[in-house]
């Protein structure tokens, strides 16, 4: 008897670019229109023509005006004790030039700008999550409409931080340091962490170094050979070098944006006790979790994840993503909930994670697009652990 020849493996042909794009499209509507409900159920001025401003809350408002003025000049005219030199410029030069070239409503351009730029960190994702379509859905609804869709889709300089890490990545996957560099340059000017991503880079860099078979001892020849790596570390920081240079001409204070944090209670301490403080403070009625209790939870969520890229051997995503908590983590707890929500490579591994099982899948995705409802009108109704 003829042995049976195997049949050979099916495989499936990977999505067109059309259903790469429809995903973030469908989830784009979607979130808008239960952001839109939210907003009229629970906003503080419920109506349709509203929306783009009167869902601008807390530090979308400080946005909002350095679009529209720019920095504040020292002392600040309204005497309050706080300038707007926290902020850092990209993501508000972005939107301020638009506003500047069409005339339209700030918040108007930054909604529609916040969720083109959402679905355009989706798609360089794609690669980054090895093209598992189940896990690029997530994300999509994740960035889109999900619990924190919010940070993504109004007027924060989150959704700019997350492209950009994304685009970091991409370019430290295909071995092109000096492209990774160069997005690293603009990452510095967006926000504060940014910077650091100049270590992930230069591990990077080594580990396909050595994985190429180099030494230590081949090391200095490498670098005098291929320079680029320089380049990518010299190029890394420019942003925050660029804005420092800008608050020295301007306000005579290079480090203005790290001072002026003094004026939102942030005091410099052991990161580990700011989270055990968090932890044990517990509600004084009910079963809920206190606001406090909730960000702990979100940081010990972002370690655990950060701990997960390191046993998958993403070390430099690892690396990225430990300091960009523990930096923030220093001053204490105040919004780490949305460093966590915008630290793109523990979202990515979180994604994959929850992709693995269909059912899990399945049931992660329909708690994103309720949460997207549940938490719009938290944040509307001033959840602190949202902030």
């Amino acid at each position: 008897m003829l042995a049976e020849t195997a049949a050979p493996p099916i495989e499936r042909a990977a999505p067109g670019t059309w259903v790469l794009v429809s995903i973030p499209a469908g989830f784009a509507v979607l979130g808008l229109l239960l952001r839109l409900l939210a907003y009229l159920h629970a906003g503080w001025q419920p109506s349709l023509p509203g929306f783009a401003d009167g869902i601008c809350r807390w530090d979308c408002e400080w946005y909002v005006i350095l679009a529209r003025t720019g920095y504040d000049p020292f002392p600040v005219p309204s005497g309050i004790d706080a300038g707007n030199w926290a902020f850092f410029p990209l993501y508000p030069m972005l939107v301020g030039g638009l506003h500047w070239l069409t005339t339209l409503p700030v918040m108007v351009i930054a909604t529609a700008a916040s969720i083109m730029l959402s679905g355009a960190a989706a798609l360089v994702a794609w690669p980054l999550l090895e093209r598992n379509l189940r896990a690029y859905t997530l994300y999509c609804a994740f960035l889109l409409c999900g619990p924190f869709s919010i940070y993504f889709t109004t007027f924060y300089t989150e959704v700019l931080f997350v492209l950009l890490t994304n685009c970091v990545f991409l370019a430290l996957k295909r071995g092109n340091y000096l492209a990774a560099g160069g997005f690293a340059a603009f990452l510095s000017a967006t926000r504060i962490v940014g910077v650091f991503v100049v270590f992930a880079i230069a591990l990077q860099w080594l580990l396909d170094f050595f994985g190429r078979g180099g030494n230590w001892r081949g090391l200095p020849r490498e670098i005098w050979r291929r320079p680029e790596i320089v380049l990518a570390v010299l190029a890394a920081p420019l942003g925050m070098f660029a804005y420092m240079a800008y608050l020295h001409f301007y306000i005579g204070d290079a480090l203005a944006f790290s001072h002026v944090q003094r004026a939102w209670g942030r005091v410099t301490g052991n990161p580990l006790t700011y989270v055990w403080i968090g932890l044990t403070d517990f509600p004084k009625s009910g079963f809920l979790p206190s606001a406090n209790q909730d960000l702990a939870l979100a940081a010990l969520l972002g370690l655990a994840l950060t701990v997960v890229l390191a046993v998958r051997r993403q070390y430099a995503a690892a690396a990225f993503c430990l300091v960009c908590l523990i930096v923030p983590l220093s001053a204490g707890m105040a919004s780490i909930l949305r460093f966590v929500a915008a630290l793109s490579p523990v979202v990515l591994v979180l994604m994959s994670l929850l992709a693995r099982f269909r059912i899990v899948f399945a049931l992660a995705l329909l708690g994103f697009i309720a949460a997207d409802y549940v938490f719009t009108v938290g944040w509307l109704e001033e959840w602190l652990a949202v902030v």
